[in-house]
């Protein structure tokens, strides 16, 4: 999965089905971290949903709290940490509320997690959502102070294939196709707080799929940590990617996140082909030296990275490239430092996402010496980030007066007359408000960039 620091405060149900009763105890859930985190959240709310639970706007007005952590990231996780400290004031002022921590963090850090924050009620792993409504039952009859529950033991199997997660409207939406990871990335502590990967049947896919579409979504991504390792019976990740993108109503399917081992030439070709699948690759390359990807565990050379990408532009006409960078990782010289720095002037990234590295727990780098002194990451990653935005902004302004389309997502949050969307290769557009409706696809020019949104005009039809 793409280890996007997105901190993300999740929207809430409307009013109507967000008042609190002392019948439907009120479920507030905040998530930090990628879309994985987000998309468990909504099968989450699926499950409390089905069990009577309503949800709140904010903790303070909640029964329930609920924080769903992510810890690729360190960012992530220490705002999800300082996030529950500042929820001891309110379970002072409200003994009976429930706060519950969630994700990733709780399965790696149950122990240290109870001895610091010893108000919290709940710990619950990745795979043990199933049990939240049982747990919950018991805290709610269980006497304030009682000590907290854990239920944090992987299940292997886990994949919640059978429960609809909760769609809280809007055209887009997120689908988890696979779950866990088999990689064993040195720096990256996925495959042991979500497990092994194992694959959703397409079935199952399909018809979670067609109930979204069935709500007005128009715009799906398909997730996982590596949804090109996706195999369900006899059909792989194209396979699955072609399904859904011929699902009737559908207008366009991503997916996010792809690892250079697992990329092929029938994958490419399926996006090059098919107008539903757009034209945008996330593929972290991580560092662009041989020896440092090799201490990465990442299984792929530089020279091969640079294979896939020349295959994926000569497959995907106008496809969009973005990426993962980490920097200073442990005896990252200067040298091994300047073949990433090259590596993304050469391959010229639309996008990125860059960090420096943080040692992880539970991961083989955390017993690494982590030897790069802390100014140097944060000078190279400051080089890195130089260079993309330069990059970005000559990539936008090579779009200026390109037509293309986009899909209407909604009204621009800055200015209410305007309507904002993406293009196919995901680049965000706002444009005078008209009499097209949440999920039209419009044709459009690009006129001009504000920032790195573009401003549009449509065309006629």
């Amino acid at each position: 999965m793409s280890e996007f620091v997105t901190i993300e405060t999740e929207p809430n149900a409307p009013a109507k089905q967000r008042q609190k009763s002392g019948n439907n105890p009120a479920v507030f859930i905040q998530t930090y971290g990628c879309q994985m985190n987000v998309s468990d959240s909504r099968t989450i709310e699926a499950l409390l949903g089905e069990a009577g639970y309503s949800f709140a706007d904010s903790p303070d007005i909640a029964d329930i709290v609920l924080i769903n952590t992510c810890m690729i990231r360190e960012t992530a996780e220490v705002r999800a940490l300082g996030q529950l400290a500042n929820l001891s004031a309110l379970k002072k002022q409200s003994p009976h509320k429930i706060i519950g921590i969630i994700g990733c963090v709780a399965q790696a850090k149950r122990t240290e997690i109870l001895k610091s924050h010893p108000y919290v009620d709940l710990i619950i792993g990745p795979d043990a959502y199933r049990k939240l409504p049982l747990l919950l039952e018991e805290r709610f009859i269980s006497p304030p102070g009682t000590p907290g529950l854990l239920e944090t033991t992987l299940v292997r199997e886990e994949l919640y294939d059978d429960i609809l997660p909760r769609h809280r409207g809007g055209v887009s939406a997120f689908v988890t196709i696979i779950r866990g990871c088999d990689k064993f990335c040195t720096f990256c502590v996925v495959p042991r707080t979500r497990g092994r990967e194992r694959s959703r049947p397409l079935v199952s896919i399909l018809r979670e799929v067609e109930q979204l579409l069935a709500q007005g979504v128009k715009d799906v991504m398909l997730l996982g940590q590596n949804v090109d390792s996706y195999r369900s019976e006899d059909h792989d990740f194209a396979d699955c990617m072609t399904a859904v993108a011929n699902l009737p109503g559908i207008e366009r399917v991503r997916y996010m996140t792809s690892h250079p081992t697992e990329i092929s030439d029938k994958l490419l070709q399926a996006m090059g082909e098919h107008e539903r699948i757009m034209p945008y690759l996330h593929l972290p390359f991580q560092a662009g030296n041989n020896r440092i990807l090799e201490l990465m565990n990442r299984h792929y050379t530089r020279e091969r990275y640079l294979e896939i990408i020349a295959s994926a532009r000569k497959l995907v006409p106008d496809i969009a490239l973005s990426t993962d960078v980490i920097t200073g990782f442990p005896t990252e010289t200067d040298a091994e430092f300047q073949d990433t720095f090259d590596l993304m002037e050469q391959v010229r990234f639309d996008t990125a996402f860059m960090f420096k590295y943080s040692e992880r727990p539970l991961t083989r780098a955390s017993k690494m010496k982590d030897d790069v002194p802390e100014a140097v990451k944060i000078a190279r990653l400051e080089r890195l980030i130089d260079l993309q935005q330069r990059i970005s902004k000559e990539s936008n302004e090579a779009q200026i007066n390109r037509e293309t389309t986009i899909l209407i997502e909604g009204t621009s949050p800055k200015d209410k007359k305007q309507w904002s969307g993406r293009t196919p290769d995901f680049r965000p557009v706002v444009l005078p408000r008209s009499s097209e409706k949440l999920g039209d696809v419009v044709p459009v020019r690009l006129q001009s960039l504000t920032g790195f949104t573009f401003h549009a005009e449509r065309l006629s039809q």
